[in-house]
C-alpha cells in the first residue's frame, strides 16, 4: 500500500471514528451526561480543578500546584521542545496542529489574604487563549510586573478556550468549599 493510499485510509478511519464517538456521546442525552459529570464532581476532593470539556481536552486536572502549563506534544513534522507541559491537549486530528500551541498558556496560583487565588496567562500561543470568549493579552516580556498586569484572575465556572473555535475548552472549578 502506497503512502497516499495509507493517508486516505487513516483519514477515513479518523472521520468515521469521530462520527461514531459523537453518536455515542449524544445517545445518552444531555440530562444523563450532566448526571455523570455531577457524579464525578461529587467524588472530587476539595480543591481547584480544570474540567476538560472539549473533545481533545476531556479530563479532570488538579490545579493544586504553583503552576500548570497547558499545551500539546510535537507532531511528527515538528522538533520537540525542551519545555515542560503538564496538561496535554491532543489537537492534532490530522497529525498536524490546528489551534493549540505546544506551550499555550499557564495557570498559576498566588497567595491571597484568605486563600490562594488563580490566574491565567497566554504563553505566546499562535491562536490565542480566551477567557469567557475574551482574548487574553500576550506579555511582551518576562518582566513579573507585566505578567501580573496581563494575567487574568479565574473564578468558579470560567471558560478557557485554546483558540477561538471553542473546540479545546476547559471550565475552571473551585471546589475548595463544599457547595453543591
Amino acid at each position: 500500500m502506497e503512502r497516499k493510499e495509507l493517508a486516505i485510509k487513516v483519514e477515513k478511519l479518523g472521520a468515521t471514528a469521530r462520527l461514531s464517538d459523537l453518536s455515542m456521546f449524544m445517545a445518552d442525552g444531555e440530562l444523563i451526561r450532566a448526571q455523570k459529570i455531577y457524579a464525578v464532581l461529587c467524588k472530587l476532593d476539595p480543591g481547584v480543578y480544570l474540567l476538560g470539556s472539549g473533545p481533545y481536552t476531556q479530563g479532570v486536572f488538579s490545579l493544586m500546584v504553583d503552576e500548570v502549563v497547558i499545551g500539546r506534544n510535537a507532531t511528527p513534522l515538528e522538533k520537540t521542545l525542551d519545555k515542560p507541559v503538564d496538561v496535554f491537549v491532543n489537537d492534532a486530528a490530522t497529525l498536524t496542529p490546528r489551534e493549540v500551541s505546544r506551550v499555550h498558556c499557564s495557570i498559576y496560583r498566588a497567595r491571597g489574604t484568605f486563600q490562594d487565588d488563580y490566574f491565567i496567562i497566554d504563553r505566546g500561543s499562535t491562536c490565542g487563549t480566551y477567557l469567557n470568549s475574551e482574548k487574553l493579552e500576550l506579555p511582551s516580556s518576562a518582566d513579573p510586573d507585566e505578567i501580573r498586569q496581563v494575567s487574568r484572575s479565574l473564578s468558579q465556572g470560567d471558560i478557557i478556550s485554546l483558540g477561538s473555535s471553542a473546540v479545546n475548552t476547559f471550565v475552571f472549578a473551585d471546589l475548595r468549599k463544599n457547595a453543591n
